[in-house]
């Protein structure tokens, strides 16, 4: 199974990701409401059981662009392949983002009173998905263990669907006669193939030490011309999986409580 608990579905600190919640804008449909109804539960639980709690909504960020947009990937892999040289050689900034307001009365406890302050609030926040998203969990265990289970229906969705199969299969074999490594045919493999590769190399790189942006730079210039000829392989392949797969993340992060993004 994937590792995507943390970027797929958007859990901070109910999972221990990392990353605090962010106030969303107002507005956002039917889903913000949702959000901010299980928050004002949430913070009424912690208060009956004598715990302060600020209700706060993350809302993530919307792409205008079209995933699947041939240009648009084009343009994308043009200047940063597969994304990850481009990201030593182009490093984007921190987001900012408003703080926690929560953050700051965690940070103040210590030892007993902490951990008494986070299982009250991970007991509350379970019985918030209860009340307001109809979800069947017990704990935050069987609520990662169902999220899990989503992500993999979803994988198995992936490498099963007829029509992607049907794809993948020229999509390989084209990657395969332009020199490109191929370990697998499976929709989701051909889909992180590039990354996974380029990502090996960035590895045995790192090992030498620091990798600088002056390093990397022939290394993103031969991952990019990589990157262009594994997009037009996989034109048709991508046009078809990339809104699927959106589609069906979509699905999950609304089924378990989130914005779709």
């Amino acid at each position: 199974m994937r590792v995507l608990m943390c970027g797929l579905l958007g859990l901070a600190v109910l999972t221990g990701c990392g990353g605090a919640p962010t106030p969303a804008a107002d507005g956002g449909g039917a889903t913000m409401d949702k959000l901010r109804e299980r928050e004002t539960v949430i913070a009424t639980c912690m208060k009956q059981k004598g715990f302060s709690y600020t209700p706060s909504v993350s809302r993530p960020k919307q792409s205008d662009a079209d995933p699947a947009d041939y240009a648009a990937m084009k343009a994308a892999r043009s200047k940063e392949g597969f994304g990850v040289f481009s990201a030593v050689v182009y490093p984007k900034p921190p987001e900012t983002q408003a703080p926690d307001p929560n953050r700051a009365t965690i940070d103040g406890l210590s030892g007993a009173k902490r951990d008494a302050y986070l299982k009250t609030m991970n007991e509350c926040r379970v019985n918030a998905l209860r009340q307001v998203d109809g979800l069947k969990v017990t704990s935050v265990a069987d609520y990662q263990d169902q999220m899990s289970t989503e992500i993999e229906n979803i994988d198995k969705v992936l490498d099963g669907d007829p029509k992607l199969l049907e794809l993948a299969a020229p999509f390989a074999e084209c990657l395969k006669s332009k020199g490109e490594r191929v370990t697998s045919a499976k929709p989701l493999a051909l889909s992180v193939r590039g990354w996974e590769v380029w990502n090996e190399q960035a590895d045995q790189l790192g090992k030498a030490g620091k990798v600088t942006a002056e390093a990397a730079r022939p290394y993103l210039a031969k991952e990019i011309k990589s990157a262009l000829v594994d997009l037009d392989c996989g034109k048709d392949f991508y046009a078809a999986f990339v809104p699927l797969q959106r589609r069906l993340t979509n699905e999950a992060r609304v089924k378990y409580g989130f914005e779709e993004r």
